[in-house]
């Protein structure tokens, strides 16, 4: 992937986590194309080597390591051997994130909980630990972390998915005014539709009415382009954005300019998650 525009990044070794696919492989990708030493995270190491693959004859290195970002303790031991291995990692980019749908009374305690700890805990568990060394010493970071533009929007079937990523936001903003004086710099890049891998079987389901019904909900009338979220991401990691922090940024298309959009057409509660 290049960037159409770039400013350089303030630290060139950092973590993506959710690199095995969609906004995730793409922010990666970016960054090694720029040469950064990036620490790929994910669930599967089959898929961060398929990114890895994807990145060949960039500049960067791409690092894989696999962990279960529900799991603090994995979390922790993640953090512990990169920093062991050369300090903290300045730069963040939490792109480990879905979106469920599923209607609002068939919704379980069981099934929140799984979203909410998929969404919100999962968030915590990273960013947390990330920032743990920085505020212990004279280290300074940067952090970006993906939320959804349903969070904002009422949208119909993402009860628990728009509870979880509301609370990312709210998390972002509260720790960004505590840790800003330590020079930490957090925000919040909430998408909307951009039709990436995780989800690309369900957008290859709908038919031509269903896809025509969707866009006309878009203020630019057409889906996101995978560089049309990594750029953003990427201006927030980089120095560009020094003075920007606590900040949600919705790259929607102006999608949330007009009445709330629900849930893709032809998508219903048994239908599995993608990237949002």
């Amino acid at each position: 992937m290049s960037a159409v525009w770039s400013t350089p990044l303030v630290h060139d070794r950092m973590m993506v986590t959710g690199a095995g696919s969609g906004i995730g492989r793409g922010v990666a990708l970016e960054a090694a194309a720029r040469g950064a030493t990036v620490y790929i995270v994910g669930r599967r190491i089959e898929r961060l080597k398929e990114t890895i693959a994807l990145a060949e004859g960039a500049p960067g290195t791409l690092i894989p390591l696999a962990c279960d970002l529900t799991d603090p303790v994995a979390v922790d031991a993640l953090f512990t051997g990169v920093e062991t291995e050369g300090g903290p990692v300045q730069a963040l980019a939490h792109c480990a994130a879905s979106v469920q749908y599923q209607p609002a009374r068939e919704i379980t305690f069981e099934s929140f909980s799984q979203v909410i700890g998929t969404t919100l805990f999962t968030a915590f568990n990273t960013l947390h630990r990330w920032a743990r060394p920085l505020l212990d010493t004279e280290f300074d970071g940067v952090a970006v972390a993906l939320t959804s533009s349903v969070a904002h929007r009422g949208t119909p079937g993402v009860a628990h998915s728009s509870a979880g990523k509301s609370g990312i936001e709210g998390y972002v903003k509260s720790v960004a005014r505590e840790w800003g004086g330590s020079g930490i710099r957090m925000n919040v890049v909430g998408p909307g539709r951009f039709p990436v891998e995780k989800s690309k079987d369900m957008w290859d389901r709908l038919t031509a009415e269903e896809n025509s019904t969707g866009t006309a909900r878009i203020a630019v009338g057409r889906y996101g382009r995978l560089s049309e979220i990594v750029g953003p991401i990427m201006f927030m990691l980089s120095e560009a954005a020094g003075f920007l922090t606590g900040e949600v940024l919705h790259v929607g298309g102006g999608d949330r300019l007009t009445p709330a959009i629900g849930a893709p057409p032809g998508i219903t509660a048994a239908q599995a998650t993608g990237d949002a």
